[in-house]
């Protein structure tokens, strides 16, 4: 969405480059709400309806998980792990992941967080704190 210009005209293919998507896509966001310049053939899209059809349709995508809500990568929405249990695997000192298993599914469910929101984003889930093997070049 960046490399898209809001001073500039797009044809069909052009705004396909300039957003990373194929030309049949443009021509599905055109179907789908996205308007072009009226009585132009090609068709010409203005560069500030491109940008503002792409930001309604990120907004409109977004589920925010809240507190004590983790998203499930198979049901595509946030929900409240099963037992309300999740178990919070770190990536390093300062970030980590929680995880916990999804009560319709079954699935994995993920939330990244740091370490200094844990809680906050953990609301009133129980967390444990699972210690990983030692790697094979340590010793115990």
């Amino acid at each position: 969405m960046r490399r898209v210009k809001r001073l500039r005209t797009y044809n069909v293919r052009e705004a396909a480059k300039a957003t990373g998507a194929t030309p049949g896509t443009v021509r599905h966001w055109l179907k789908s709400g996205l308007h072009p310049v009226e009585s132009c053939y090609p068709t010409i899209i203005r560069g500030a309806d491109l940008i503002d059809f792409l930001k309604r349709r990120s907004t409109g995508r977004k589920q925010p998980c809240g507190p004590g809500r983790l998203y499930c990568l198979r049901c595509k929405t946030p929900r409240r792990p099963a037992f309300e249990e999740v178990e919070f695997w770190p990536d390093g000192s300062k970030l980590g992941s929680l995880r916990g298993l999804c009560p319709t599914c079954t699935g994995i469910m993920h939330r990244r967080t740091s370490v200094a929101q844990i809680d906050a984003a953990a609301g009133n889930l129980r967390i444990s704190f699972p210690h990983g093997d030692p790697r094979l070049g340590e010793l115990p």
